[in-house]
């Protein structure tokens, strides 16, 4: 038997094995509670009803220890949907979670305020900066979770990853920039281009540093921010300034008065949560990833 069969067992002989009234309580016909017995007792070879002129009128041996069972199971699947229905309720501290402002934006925008307003016991604590200085943070323990690119630049054997969200880098320009009739920019589209990044606290700055030495361009860096609307509002004012942007931001804020174009060779940019290995975590802690991923997983469903 499953638990809603259990259940009908149950209420059974707790009416005293008036079929009828069970049948009422449960909501089912009188029938189908008989025919569901009666496939039991068959399918497993055994009786537990004792049963006169067609009418239950107690257990069998083997009926009453089956009923002994079933309380304790029934009990104990209470005491289990109790606790999971319950499981946040008694979750209550701070937790310290670092985000870099653009994927706080672009990546949290939703999923953050619903965590904070479904747990009003729970002190949320959030440190916006780059990722390349978060992972400081993290190692140093400031930090409980942190929310970084991958790669990390981390030891494998001294972090947990979760990737939650994978897309890439694209070239943002003002629609009278040279560029913008491009339908894909090439890396050494962007040699001796005016280029507005991120600053050195943030991972994309050491990703495109990278890529600029990979691809052998050499652009003309005039501005480092830590502000990505800044940026964007820098390409607009001036169309001779090119940015290096995610993809979703374009595709969440819908930006008016800038061309995102994507590029031949991009630089990937996956986003995962992080928090170190540990022999064990507090309940908080576990509680807040565990909820963090399961949003996700919803959000991608």
């Amino acid at each position: 038997m499953d638990i809603k069969q259990l259940r009908y067992f149950m209420t059974i002989v707790e009416n005293d094995f008036n079929l009828s009234r069970a049948a009422e309580l449960l909501y089912v016909s009188q029938p189908t509670l008989s025919m569901m017995i009666n496939d039991f007792e068959k399918k497993e070879g055994i009786k537990l009803f004792k049963k006169e002129k067609g009418r239950m009128t107690g257990l069998t041996y083997v009926g009453e220890n089956y009923y002994k069972d079933a309380c304790i199971v029934l009990e104990d699947y209470n005491e289990m949907l109790k606790n999971l229905h319950d499981q946040s309720k008694g979750v209550k501290g701070t937790i310290n979670i670092g985000i870099p402002p653009l994927v706080l934006s672009v990546v949290f925008s939703t999923v953050m305020p619903k965590l904070i307003l479904e747990n009003p016991d729970i002190k949320f604590n959030i440190k916006e900066i780059g990722a390349y200085e978060l992972k400081n943070d993290l190692l140093l323990g400031n930090v409980d979770i942190a929310v970084l690119l991958s790669p990390t630049g981390l030891a494998d054997n001294l972090i947990e990853t979760v990737e939650i969200q994978r897309s890439e880098l694209a070239v943002f320009v003002s629609p009278k920039h040279k560029l913008a009739k491009k339908k894909e920019i090439k890396w050494e589209d962007l040699d001796n281009e005016k280029l507005a990044i991120f600053d050195n606290t943030f991972m994309i700055n050491h990703l495109l540093t990278e890529a600029f030495e990979r691809h052998k361009v050499h652009p003309n860096v005039i501005l480092t921010s830590g502000s990505w609307d800044f940026m964007l509002n820098s390409t607009k004012i001036n169309h001779d300034i090119v940015t290096i942007l995610p993809k979703p931001t374009n595709d969440l804020y819908q930006v008016t008065d800038v061309a995102c174009i994507p590029m031949s060779q991009p630089v990937s940019w996956r986003v995962v949560l992080t928090r170190l290995r540990k022999e064990n975590y507090s309940r908080i802690e576990s509680y807040i990833l565990d909820s963090l991923i399961q949003s996700f997983i919803e959000n991608k469903q």
